[in-house]
């Protein structure tokens, strides 16, 4: 399994460090997340036609992208699979009406996430997070490999138990230690959190992901990837 991550930040983070979004290769290709520039960056990344696109949920930066897939699908005569919960879906939707292309859903299939969903070979569970608007975590299992991203949340324990040994957590950091009551008012988590949920899920690796203006200080007692744009990660 191969994880390539295409950008790493929040809605109000550095521009450089783009909207939080990451492209899984198995026996197919998944985009999980897709805020603006999406397109292009996967692009420069040298990645190919995702199959699947996973949206967390419908705040700006995770999905308001979504419209240049649709369209370069019809383009391009292909289909695309849309995976998310009810509200997202409709809120893609809507996106499409919204920005005038609503001639591309006929080539696009919209998927409601549920308990569990199998593409090809790869596996897929969800878990709600606690953030304001409904948001899903997701854990992508192939070949005896598995990868979480936690999505925008505060602490869960659906998450420590959708995470369960994995191999990699992605999980936001929008905060630092010290800012935990500040983040978790509007369904965020600090580095120390995402730490703190890396070791109660036993997983082998912690991926910190969607930053906000300060620099990240991540606590030790877990081994850390390293966002970097085109960044590759093979577990």
């Amino acid at each position: 399994m191969e994880i390539y991550v295409i950008g790493y930040g929040g809605w109000i983070s550095n521009p450089l460090l783009g909207y939080p979004s990451l492209y899984i290769k198995t026996d197919i290709n998944v985009l999980i997340d897709a805020g603006e520039c999406t397109f292009a960056k996967m692009a420069t990344c040298h990645l190919p036609w995702p199959d699947v696109v996973f949206i967390s949920h419908k705040h700006g930066d995770h999905i308001l992208g979504l419209p240049t897939f649709m369209l370069m699908a019809r383009r391009l005569g292909k289909r695309i699979k849309i995976v998310a919960n009810k509200e997202t879906l409709e809120a893609a939707r809507a996106l499409a009406l919204i920005t005038g292309i609503e001639n591309a859903l006929q080539h696009v299939e919209f998927i409601e996430a549920e308990n569990a969903l199998r593409i090809g070979e790869t596996s897929f569970a969800f878990a709600a997070t606690a953030h304001p608007v409904p948001t899903l975590a997701i854990r992508v299992e192939h070949g005896g490999k598995c990868v979480t991203y936690s999505s925008d949340t505060s602490p869960s324990d659906k998450l420590i138990e959708l995470a369960r040994g994995c191999d990699l957590l992605i999980h936001e950091a929008s905060g630092n230690p010290g800012q935990e009551e500040e983040a978790h008012k509007v369904g965020h988590s600090t580095t120390a959190d995402a730490v703190n949920i890396a070791l109660k899920a036993g997983v082998k690796m912690l991926m910190p992901i969607h930053f906000y203006l300060e620099p990240p200080v991540v606590p030790q007692g877990v081994t850390i990837v390293i966002p970097t744009p085109c960044g590759k990660i093979v577990v």
